[in-house]
């Protein structure tokens, strides 16, 4: 019984590693194929095949933010070398009052 247990385990493995690497492998050739299939499409209405990093220079701007001197400090005020973010305004503070209250329905 134990040896039935063990190879039977075997055989669950070996086919759970068998469907990982194929499912890895579709979804890789899936990939590749939409990136071919972009790319002719670009070339074909004759535009330049472009990869948009926004999101990625955008990450790294506020990285190169975080960690700039003064960056410790939350990177409010302006840090050795650094100009001013912008204007301080000194705002009068007064209060609101209160709207009519809605009716419920």
């Amino acid at each position: 019984m134990n040896v039935f247990s063990a190879l039977l385990n075997l055989v669950a493995r070996v086919v759970l590693v068998a469907a990982s690497l194929l499912l890895f492998l579709v979804v890789l050739a899936a990939g590749l194929v939409i990136f071919a299939v972009v790319v002719l499409w670009s070339l074909i209405r004759g535009r330049k095949p472009t990869l948009h990093t926004a999101a990625f220079r955008r990450a790294e701007q506020f990285r190169s933010q975080a960690f700039r001197a003064g960056g410790a400090r939350g990177g409010m005020g302006a840090g050795p070398g650094r100009a001013p973010q912008g204007e301080v305004v000194d705002v009068e503070v007064r209060e609101v009052p209160n709207a009519d209250p809605r009716l419920e329905r």
